[in-house]
């Protein structure tokens, strides 16, 4: 009973039946573009949809916070920085006539409105 039955039985083409297929070097180097090219086709939407996401939650974020801490702003914009003070993330800077843009806060990689004013942190 410990022969194999026919269908299962090595033949000719079955020699050394450890050994994987064997690839040249020019199609291991094909699979291998294709696998990244793939990966990337995969993680690239995702990226750009965070960071879609991530900008317009930062813009109406930076919005009320220059509503909040800057009574002379005209307007409001945010910008990406790696090396901005407090780190990397989202600033918001309150856009005023005739003056230089004012940082108002850093929003943080994850964009959040700040906590409530103190009267006395206003800019008189």
């Amino acid at each position: 009973m410990s022969a194999l039955p026919p269908e299962l039985a090595p033949g000719d083409d079955d020699l050394e039946p450890e050994s994987g297929p064997v690839y040249g070097e020019r199609r291991r180097r094909a699979i291998r573009i294709v696998v990244v090219i793939a990966l990337a086709a995969m993680v690239l939407p995702l990226v750009l949809s965070l960071f879609t996401v991530a900008r317009n939650a930062a813009v109406n974020a930076c919005r009320v916070t220059v509503v909040r801490f800057d009574d002379h702003a005209t307007g409001a914009h945010v910008e990406f920085e790696l090396f901005g003070p407090g780190g990397a993330g989202w600033m918001c800077y309150a856009e005023r006539d005739g003056h230089q843009d004012r940082l108002i806060a850093n929003l943080g990689l994850i964009p959040s409105v700040p906590h409530a004013v103190v009267p006395d942190e206003r800019e008189t």
